[in-house]
């Protein structure tokens, strides 16, 4: 039997509108790590950069690293506001990821290994 509290607590099925957030992190998965080497790179003149310069290729691994984290954000919003979990979770997982190998590779290099 349905009583009325139920049908209170209920949130109406997610619309259209109502995974924006989920398909942010997603571009912000796919697109920023791109968009990041593609900027660093190309418009950062040959004489600076040259090829694959260590202090280019750092450049564009920490801002690959910011739109990893923007991504994680975004999923995580996504996931507060009810959007549809499966476009938001593996945005999550995924964006994850990558930060996580970051930051096992810091703690490598700190200990000297």
């Amino acid at each position: 039997m349905v009583t009325d509290s139920d049908a209170i607590r209920r949130k109406p099925p997610a619309d259209t509108a109502g995974r924006l957030f989920g398909v942010l992190a997603w571009f912000a998965l796919l697109l920023g790590p791109l968009l990041a080497w593609a900027i660093v790179f190309g418009l950062t003149p040959q004489n600076q950069c040259g090829d694959w310069s260590l202090h280019c290729s750092g450049k564009a691994i920490m801002y690959s690293a910011a739109s990893w984290l923007f991504g994680s954000l975004l999923a995580i919003t996504a996931l507060f506001r009810g959007e549809r979990r499966g476009i938001a979770v593996p945005a999550l997982v995924l964006n994850m990821i990558p930060l996580l190998g970051l930051v096992a590779a810091y703690v490598l290099i700190a200990k000297g290994i």
